[in-house]
């Protein structure tokens, strides 16, 4: 059909009336969020932002557009902007389930229990029959260490609203906190079979997870492994390789710990994988990696994962100032005994080992404050077994002060765990410096499954056996922590009493003066005769073009170590070069 210029004119006219039309739509507030909502799905963020933005200004009295950026900051991790948006909606009369749930998480993941503890409350008085709320405010409550609040409020929902596995499950936790192990356990389990019972997987994992914990925690390690395989069995998560690796560092079996907890880090979107490494690279001996892992925790900001893992801001805090301290302190006695090549590296060295001590002492200093402080929240809450353990931690500067908490904690513990006493001994011994009450403590660790407290327990005897009728039981000492941990010794300070055996041309009275100090300088006792005590032999042979190395135990005949260095350069370079083959190679772990 032939349009006329009026037909064309009319036309013309309709289209740009229904173009307003929808362009006034999408004005409207639903037109803004659905617009905002296009734009989130394209990962359009900050255009969904400011659409949204626009949106509150527009209709300032709707909170609609303060919900979706609330929700929007708090699925992109930014909890204190959406907690600031949910806060908005809730005065602009938002006060239904879900947005003071919002809140509650916000105020959660930003460490602020006591608001969302209020929160909680609230929503559970208007909201009684709200099953995850019971188990939020219980979980609140374990973690503010009010363990008799939150086990009331857990058995008042179960009563209320039936036994359901979430319930269980933070009741279990909350009785593992109250050292009631028939009690904790009784209700892991019910939460494993609830979970099993529908289906839930993820769930039944965490929980075999957290009985593996209990075990370990009443010394149970056989069970305890049992668990963490149930657990990864059910489903493959980072929790249930943490704690095989914490059991198989128990056992000082460094290969498997670290298998498990670099696979849990692979997995793990929280830093506890990355905090596991580091204490384990410390105890055998990689500080400069360890340090870093270490570091990088505590340069971190995000910290909203502390919500689910039972511990609070000043736990990690107190918790990642200890490592620190025992890195640095580690460092410091590195330096102190690296061989140098004159006097100017020798100052360079003393420098640096006294940076590492100083920043050492702080971190500890640090370490000492937040234990007295959770140790005071513990107390406030009546959890006194924890309390006396933190006051005699941050009281460890002042041994009579610090063992009149050790005695308060070890009567409450060892009431419950016999065995506990054994680390009861270990800790009083370490702090009056007593070779007996060590040497009690020694005897009486599992010799499988508790060899790391056997080695930090040989770690504080052998300074104490410095008498000359003592040089042999120090020797063997030694040669006991070596075959546990090569790694604990050069951060002690400590090295392997060896024999020296020289072969080859060229050596000079001066190089092989040079190379005895330099080991005695590292820790080690050294002669170049045999003799009791000195079980293992180091072999030094010159060739052309370099220097060949080997450490032998002369009990077995076996080579333990061997590498080699260069023959070039003076007599000290040589020397230094040649000691440092020897103790990178002989203390790293293998």
């Amino acid at each position: 059909m032939k349009r006329t210029p009026f037909t064309v004119a009319v036309l013309m006219l309709c289209l740009l009336r229904g173009a307003g039309a929808q362009a006034a739509g999408t004005d409207t507030l639903e037109g803004l969020t659905s617009r905002a909502r296009d734009a989130i799905s394209q990962s359009a963020y900050e255009s969904a932002v400011k659409i949204l933005t626009e949106a509150k200004t527009r209709y300032p009295d709707s909170p609609k557009a303060d919900l979706a950026l609330g929700d929007l900051y708090y699925d992109k991790d930014l909890y204190s902007l959406a907690l600031g948006e949910y806060r908005d909606a809730e005065k602009k009369g938002a006060t239904d389930f879900s947005t003071l749930t919002q809140i509650s998480r916000c105020y959660g993941k930003l460490n602020q229990e006591k608001n969302s503890i209020a929160y909680l409350m609230r929503i559970l008085q208007q909201y009684p029959d709200s099953a995850d709320t019971v188990d939020d405010l219980g979980w609140m409550y374990f973690k503010t260490h009010q363990l008799e609040k939150g086990e009331k409020t857990v058995l008042d929902g179960i009563a209320r609203l039936g036994r359901q596995r979430g319930m269980a499950m933070t009741l279990g936790t909350i009785y593992s906190g109250m050292n009631r192990y028939d009690d904790s356990k009784k209700y892991y389990s019910i939460a494993v079979e609830e979970a099993l019972r529908v289906g839930d997987k993820e769930f039944a994992s965490i929980a075999y997870y957290n009985l593996s914990l209990l075990e370990h925690d009443f010394f149970h390690f056989n069970s305890a492994l049992r668990y963490t395989d149930q657990s990864l069995a059910v489903e493959d998560r980072p929790s249930g390789h943490l704690a095989r690796g914490e059991l198989f560092q128990s056992r000082m079996d460094f290969d498997s710990a670290q298998f498990e907890f670099q696979t849990a880090y692979a997995k793990d979107a929280t830093p506890l994988s990355k905090v596991n490494l580091a204490i384990l690279l410390q105890k055998f001996g990689n500080l400069q990696l360890a340090r870093r892992y270490a570091e990088e925790v505590m340069d971190s900001q995000d910290l909203a994962w502390l919500l689910y893992y039972g511990t609070d801001l000043t736990r990690h805090l107190k918790d990642m100032h200890e490592l620190l301290s025992v890195i640095y302190r580690g460092l410091s006695k590195h330096e102190m005994q690296r061989p140098t090549t004159g006097v100017f590296d020798r100052v360079r060295a003393l420098v640096v080992a006294a940076r590492y001590a100083l920043t050492g002492w702080y971190h500890d200093q640090r370490f000492r404050q937040y234990s007295l402080e959770v140790g005071k929240q513990y107390l406030a809450q009546g959890s006194e077994e924890d309390a006396w353990w933190e006051f005699y931690r941050g009281n460890q500067a002042y041994p009579e002060v610090a063992l009149k908490y050790l005695g308060l904690a070890r009567i409450l513990e060892t009431a419950r765990t016999p065995h506990a006493a054994t680390y009861y001994a270990m800790e009083e011994g370490k702090t009056r410096r007593s070779l007996p009450l060590l040497e009690q403590a020694f005897g009486g660790f599992d010799q499988f499954w508790e060899k790391e407290p056997a080695a930090e327990t040989l770690l504080a005897m052998i300074p104490l056996l410095s008498s000359p009728d003592q040089q042999e039981k120090r020797r063997a000492a030694i040669v006991d922590l070596y075959k546990a941990n090569p790694g604990a010794l050069q951060q002690a300070g400590i090295g392997l009493p060896m024999a020296i055996s020289w072969s080859g041309q060229g050596w000079t009275g001066r190089e092989r003066g040079l190379v005895m100090r330099f080991l005695r300088r590292s820790g080690s006792e050294c002669r170049e005769t045999p003799a009791p005590g000195y079980r293992y032999q180091l072999r030094v042979v010159r060739d052309v073009d370099t220097v060949r190395w080997s450490v032998t135990d002369t009990a077995s005949g076996t080579v333990l170590r061997e590498g080699k260095s260069g023959s070039g350069g003076t007599p000290k370079q040589r020397s230094v070069h040649l000691i440092q083959s020897i103790l990178e190679e002989l203390y790293s772990v293998h």
